[in-house]
């Protein structure tokens, strides 16, 4: 459990992206907000994510808690620059699907590319394999037809 200073920063950098306070980072972050798989209360999370055509798309550890909120519920709302959007996850698990994700990020992050992956984007194709094979991706299908 995240101590109260870090869920009260959590906060405010949540309050400032809603806001479009931030400048260029609402380029680049976003606020998700799932609904607590054990909770049921809705939990907001700021991510990193890319565009795909008209939906977005993000990476996460398997593990992670905005990850797993989502494989029980996968109905949400994402925030980008003061703006509210409506979204169904769907999960890329499919060779192709993620390689297309992994080229995005590298097109659109490639400054972040070894933050993102942990490894370098000219690294040996195996240690690129590995980095990728640790990361779950997920697209945001919007479930309105008004987008930001």
């Amino acid at each position: 459990m995240p101590s109260k200073l870090a869920l009260r920063f959590l906060g405010f950098q949540n309050f400032l992206l809603r806001n479009d306070w931030l400048g260029g980072m609402g380029e680049v972050i976003l606020v998700l907000t799932t609904t607590g798989r054990r909770s049921g209360k809705p939990v907001s999370t700021p991510i990193g994510y890319v565009r795909d055509g008209d939906v977005w798309a993000a990476l996460s550890y398997p593990t992670s808690n905005w990850y797993r909120n989502l494989r029980q519920t996968p109905e949400a709302l994402l925030e980008m620059r003061g703006k509210p959007v409506r979204v169904r996850a769907e999960f890329v698990d499919d060779e192709p699907g993620r390689q297309r994700l992994v080229d995005l990020y590298r097109q659109q992050r490639a400054k972040n590319f070894k933050m993102f992956f942990n490894v370098a984007m000219d690294a040996p194709a195996e240690d690129v394999a590995r980095g990728i094979a640790a990361r779950a991706f997920v697209r945001f299908l919007p479930l309105e037809s008004t987008r930001p």
